[in-house]
């Protein structure tokens, strides 16, 4: 990184008018009036004298030197870019968590294996190459060392002893085992510099050179005041820049530290020289546009955040109201990132188009005083411009809140009904609602800390003020990527963690650790981020068969256990054996996959760094095809964009409910609280519910075995009503609903009763009940008719599923088939649609609203 380079004369940089420097060549006279001078800078002093202020003291207790202006990184501190070399025998400093740029030159040069380096390469010792000075050779003597390892004074002795041809003076080590120590010289007027002076100079040679190269004889005051000592990669100093800046810089790092971010010294001291390098007199004054440097990432990024930050306190300074800019900086208002600590990362919110003040003034305070986190911010930002543009449409714009009213909030509610996305394609109405949660939040929030006292009370939600639902159509698929889909990825599994950078992992790392999070997230149905926060010990025994032991995030259920089969151990396995290779990054050893970043606040691989795996990886097969036929009868090409991480749960699901597990064993696997929840992550279609009706209606036969199909699978459901086991016809009880059994639902001894073989399951399990419940009974001592009973119930209900069995095993092998993969699709839909029906028993009080993860 060089700046521009200016000319050869000396400049002199006066405070910046807007936003370009006012520069005058020294020797002319200045232009500016000298009381205009004066007020600079008395409003000069006032500005670092508030940056002062509000600047923490004391920062950085052990790295910072107020008194010199100077920073040393310690390299036990995390919060500092500065590290240990990683070569056992050397003791530099690195910017990084490997080698020194000395090692790193040796080691290019041996040819060894960089294990075999670390442990076996010892630098050469007696090279001054990090700027420092090592004490003269002579014992006793604490002088700088210089020629042959010796002080100026011994090494001038032992020339003159050398040109005399002095017994001894040729061998250095007998030459220093006869020299006497001298005194210590005073050190370098340079502040924070603890080199030997020159005598007559009153600084070191290093400082004597750049004094020579700044064209001057004698270091006066001034000069000595902007000069910094010998800085090595753990240091920076502020003392070449203007007072003011340095106050400035000083407590954008210090904010910076506030937020949890790092302080890489090498950074700061590069942007110290760009700011010194174009003798910027204040920060807050001038844009960075106006200084023309090729920087370096790091290096842009610091100096952005700096004149940012410099920016909004000098705003605070001025006591600008935010709400009065054009845009709102998230950083500067204070709102949280996704783990609760104030937000870094820049991130201006456009206001400009919110023509009233008040709405301004509301969200900027609730960002300020509610922290919020910065995807509220965004969400409330959203709704908040929404609403504005429904009330620009209305008469008076919205200007004054005290003249709103209900049809004004009925039309911001309009507003937010027609909201469509980025790409102008329509908002889901989950999302709609949202943003118009959000509004109502903000809103709320501003009547409870009383900044809207004076607006009407007639603006204010109303139970009509809801987003309509839209119907849902069953005939689309669900989110679940299809078992077929599915089989093609595993066929290119190789292409997994193609193009991913992850951390310092290899390519070959990458690949295995995607292989594993891919199998992981399509054999287990765990989400994307539970994956991503196993334990490294995620896996165990019971007895012959393995458990994964996982966190429930969501729902706060930690320590879970699912049951896995041996090909998902093998996964676990094989990628174990691959992260045993890995230089884990520090704080992550006890989790199955490491983060991407080394000093993040999490420390385990994250749903974001899962998501661009699986996204990457679907767009790198070369071909997917749908289930769904086209016009040419070839399979449509599947759409890439319904694959992603989440929907391998889905996937999960669907799976073991086409296989006909039960849905209360599902909800167990896939831990929700309610059979109500696992049944949103399968579906049926419409039209493959109406098929299976139909089929399921022409095998239809009563209690004593007679057929009685129906004609059309609208009159299967029209002229009847589910019960337990099958479909009651009884015309009182259909139009009750199911509710109106005169005789309890001892539906084997009713003439309305039909069943068919779809419900053999439910039936077969009914029988098994029924003889639990009769042994109980027995148990009891209860009285004989009870047991009797219970026996007519049994014989009744295994006469009709015998009935049922023996009709399936009658039929061609093609039409039972058909009755069966019907039965599958019935059980799915009757699984969504179950509910208690009420037998006329006491029964415990149940539990309303109440939440499923």
């Amino acid at each position: 990184m060089s700046p521009t380079p200016t000319s050869a004369r000396p400049w002199r940089w006066w405070p910046p008018r807007d936003g370009r420097p006012v520069r005058e060549r020294a020797g002319q006279r200045a232009r500016l009036p000298n009381a205009r001078r004066r007020a600079g800078r008395a409003r000069a002093e006032i500005w670092t004298a508030w940056l002062s202020a509000n600047t923490p003291t004391p920062w950085r207790v052990g790295e910072w030197d107020a008194a010199t202006w100077l920073f040393t990184g310690d390299v036990g501190n995390r919060c500092t870019v500065a590290y240990r070399c990683t070569v056992a025998a050397c003791d530099r400093i690195s910017r990084t968590q490997a080698l020194c740029d000395l090692c790193e030159k040796a080691l290019r040069k041996s040819g060894l294996a960089l294990e075999e380096f670390r442990d076996g390469f010892v630098p050469d010792r007696n090279r001054v190459i990090d700027g420092g000075a090592r004490p003269c050779i002579v014992a006793g003597c604490a002088r700088d060392g210089a020629v042959w390892g010796l002080c100026a004074a011994h090494g001038s002795l032992r020339h003159k002893d050398m040109m005399r041809k002095r017994t001894g003076a040729e061998e250095l080590e007998v030459w220093v085992a006869a020299a006497a120590p001298y005194d210590p010289l005073p050190a370098c007027l340079v502040g924070g510099c603890g080199r030997d002076w020159r005598p007559g100079s009153g600084i070191c040679d290093l400082h004597t050179r750049r004094l020579k190269a700044d064209g001057l004889e004698v270091a006066d005051a001034a000069w000595l005041d902007r000069q910094a000592p010998f800085l090595i990669v753990n240091q920076f100093s502020l003392a070449p820049l203007e007072p003011v800046v340095r106050a400035e810089l000083l407590f954008a790092l210090a904010a910076r530290d506030l937020r949890g971010q790092r302080l890489d010294p090498t950074a700061v001291r590069q942007s110290v020289a760009v700011l010194a390098g174009h003798r910027v007199a204040a920060i807050a004054a001038v844009q960075l546009g106006a200084l023309p440097s090729r920087v370096t990432a790091n290096v842009d990024a610091l100096l952005r955040e700096t004149f940012r930050v410099v920016a909004a306190a000098f705003d605070r300074f001025r006591s600008v109201d935010p709400a009065t800019r054009p845009s709102l900086d998230l950083v500067d208002l204070g709102a949280r990132g996704r783990h609760g600590r104030p937000t870094a990362r820049p991130g201006d919110l456009d206001i400009s188009m919110i023509r009233q003040i008040w709405l301004k003034e509301i969200l900027v305070a609730w960002i300020s005083e509610a922290k919020p986190t910065t995807s509220e911010v965004r969400r409330a930002h959203k709704a908040v411009q929404t609403a504005a543009r429904a009330l620009d449409a209305r008469t008076g714009g919205g200007l004054d809140p005290a003249r709103l009213g209900f049809a004004d909030m009925t039309a911001v509610v309009a507003g937010f009904e027609n909201l469509l996305r980025a790409d102008g394609q329509e908002m889901s109405q989950k999302n709609k609602g949202g943003l118009l949660s959000m509004w109502f939040k903000v809103l709320d929030w501003g009547r409870l800390t009383e900044r809207l006292d004076g607006m009407a009370a007639g603006f204010a939600r109303h139970s009509s003020h809801v987003i309509k639902q839209v119907q849902v159509n069953e005939d689309e698929i669900g989110r679940a990527i299809p078992e077929s889909v599915i089989g093609q990825l595993d066929e290119h599994t190789d292409l997994l963690g193609a193009g991913i950078t992850h951390g310092r992992l290899s390519p070959e790392q990458v690949h295995a650790m995607a292989v594993a999070v891919y199998e992981l997230l399509r054999d287990t149905g765990r989400r994307p981020a539970e994956i991503g926060q196993l334990e490294v010990d995620c896996l165990e025994r019971d007895g012959e068969d393995w458990q994964l032991r996982w966190d429930n995030s969501k729902g706060l259920r930690n320590r879970r256990r699912l049951p896995i089969p041996s090909e998902t151990v093998t996964t676990i396995h094989t990628w174990q054996a691959v992260r045993a290779t890995i230089d884990l990054p520090s704080g992550s050893e006890g989790f199955l996959f490491p983060p991407a970043g080394e000093f993040g606040q999490v420390r385990h691989l994250t749903s974001e760094q899962i998501s661009p795996i699986i996204r990457a990886f679907a767009d790198a097969v070369p071909q997917l095809l749908a289930e769904e036929f086209g016009p040419d009868g070839r399979p449509l090409p599947f759409e890439r964009s319904l694959i992603f991480p989440y929907a391998f749960r889905h996937s999960y699901a669907q799976r073991h409910a086409d296989a006909g597990v039960p849905i209360d064993v599902l909800r167990d696997l896939m831990d929700h609280r309610s059979t109500h929840t696992t049944s949103g992550y399968y579906t049926v279609s419409l039209k493959r519910k109406r098929e299976a009706v139909a089929i399921a209606g022409r095998h239809g036969f009563d209690r004593a075995g007679r057929a009685r199909p129906t004609r059309s699978g609208t009159a299967y459901e029209a002229q009847s009503v589910a019960v337990p086991y099958g479909r009651c016809t009884e015309p009182a009880n259909v139009r009750a609903g199911g509710g109106a059994c005169a005789i309890r639902f001892q539906c084997a001894a009713c003439t309305f009763f039909r069943a068919d073989a779809t419900y053999l399951p439910e039936m077969e399990q009914h029988v098994m009940q029924l003889r639990a419940d009769r042994e109980r009974a027995l148990a009891m001592d209860v009285d004989e008719y009870v047991i009797k009973n219970f026996d007519a119930n049994i014989e009744a209900m295994a006469r009709i599923v015998g009935i049922a069995r023996d009709k399936l095993e009658a039929l061609p092998e093609e039409e039972r088939a058909e009755l069966l993969g019907a039965a599958e699709a019935l059980r799915i839909v009757r699984a969504q649609q179950a509910r208690v029906i009420d037998l006329g028993m006491p029964g415990l009080p149940g539990r309303r609203g109440q939440e499923s993860a």
